[in-house]
């Protein structure tokens, strides 16, 4: 196959005469990025009801091993199985007890500490361990509620509703980045759980520009240039930009070197940038020749979230014996704390009812692009339908649990 010479030959045509260039942007008010209201209809028509990419196929790789992720008040286990990879409502038949705290590992069978009733790697209820319960009971039906599950290009997906727009349509041309980047075939070297006091769309906002990189990230910067760089117009519910990576330099890492091959369809004007490509609503690529970053911003409250932070490489760097990526997590760990301050402190400011919405810059654009869509999503799904993503819904999923 040839190698395309840059992204731009995979994707489609990008119009520079786009509405948002004439003028730019204007932030949005202090209650869509501080409000309760505001943030149970993000829970309800954006978390309750879109396709969530949620994890790597890689820390699922055996059968038995698991992950576990918490979305607003709910907790989902991901378990791969007989048949593949399956999300689970995270908790007990019998009386509701969170079945698994940890984020992740591998067992064959998963025991409820309070009652040890026994689940096995399907799912399926194996012993109610003495609990007395007589002709009425059906082990068959009382199985871990399922939840609707999928997997793309390596990533796991899961949806609380049946009304789900369709995956496919709505990852657009997120595939060919992928797979110029080999993205099902990595391996997840390191994982790292963040908290940060603000609300989730400011985290967005924040990895998807660089213009703060001069003032926040001395170490990107000077291993990265924030004036060339430029934002991509994808189809799908997607947003992306591109940055250079500047002349010396190989890789985004705390030296800028590695010895670390290429990956070999990455086109020849790519492997000196970043790509940043966004699946909306929450996850954050970093796409570049030698590792791809992957960054989750999950909201809890209008005040709080978490960040979940994967760093991949290709399997042929992993099995050399002297693999490391002790300077990529370096920087990335420092660079996200300087990230959250930023986020926090922003969150703050508008937490002032009395502020009032900012012009964007034309190199903001993707901040705009994210506000823009989550306000689309929040008004043009009818009341009648909110679906729960935290942990209150998933009716289908009672219907056919078993």
């Amino acid at each position: 196959m040839t190698r395309a010479s840059s992204m731009f030959e995979l994707i489609s045509e990008q119009d520079e005469e786009r509405p948002y260039f004439e003028t730019g942007g204007i932030g949005r008010s202090h209650e869509f990025y501080t409000g309760e209201e505001q943030h149970r209809r993000e829970m309800s028509r954006i978390y309750g009801r879109r396709w969530l990419p949620v994890d790597h196929v890689s820390r699922l790789k055996e059968k038995g091993s698991y992950t576990t992720l918490n979305i607003g008040t709910g907790s989902v286990l991901l378990l791969h199985g007989d048949d593949g990879i399956q999300a689970y409502h995270n908790y007990c038949r019998h009386r509701g007890y969170k079945l698994v705290e940890e984020a992740a590992g591998k067992r064959q069978s998963l025991v409820c500490l309070y009652h040890c009733w026994v689940y096995d790697r399907n799912g399926k209820l194996k012993s109610l361990n003495g609990t007395y319960l007589d002709h009425f009971f059906e082990k068959e039906k009382n199985g871990l509620l399922p939840v609707r599950t999928e997997v793309r290009y390596g990533v796991v997906f899961i949806a609380f509703s049946d009304d789900a727009p369709d995956l496919d349509a709505s990852l657009g041309e997120f595939g060919e980045f992928a797979r110029v980047y080999e993205l099902a075939d990595l391996e997840c070297a390191e994982a790292k759980d963040y908290p940060v006091a603000s609300n989730w769309k400011l985290v967005a906002h924040n990895v998807n520009e660089s213009l703060h990189f001069p003032t926040a990230h001395k170490d990107l910067h000077r291993i990265t240039d924030f004036d060339d760089a430029g934002t991509y117009d994808l189809k799908g519910d997607i947003v992306g930009a591109w940055q250079s990576i500047r002349g010396g330099y190989n890789s985004v890492s705390m030296t800028g070197r590695s010895g670390r091959e290429p990956m070999r369809l990455v086109p020849e004007a790519d492997r000196q940038k970043i790509n940043w490509i966004t699946i909306l609503p929450n996850l954050l690529f970093g796409f570049t020749a030698d590792y791809v970053m992957m960054q989750w911003v999950w909201p809890e409250s209008p005040g709080t979230c978490f960040v979940r932070h994967f760093w991949l490489f290709h399997p042929s760097e992993t099995a050399k014996p002297d693999f490391s990526h002790e300077a990529v997590f370096a920087l990335w760990d420092k660079a996200n704390y300087e990230d959250w301050e930023m986020c926090e402190r922003t969150h703050r400011g508008l937490s002032n009812p009395l502020w009032a919405p900012g012009q964007l810059s034309l190199d903001e654009e993707v901040v705009s692009q994210i506000d823009s869509w989550v306000a689309a999503e929040c008004a043009e799904t009818a009341e009648g339908s909110d679906t729960a993503a935290d942990g209150e819904g998933a009716t289908e999923a009672r219907k056919t649990a078993g």
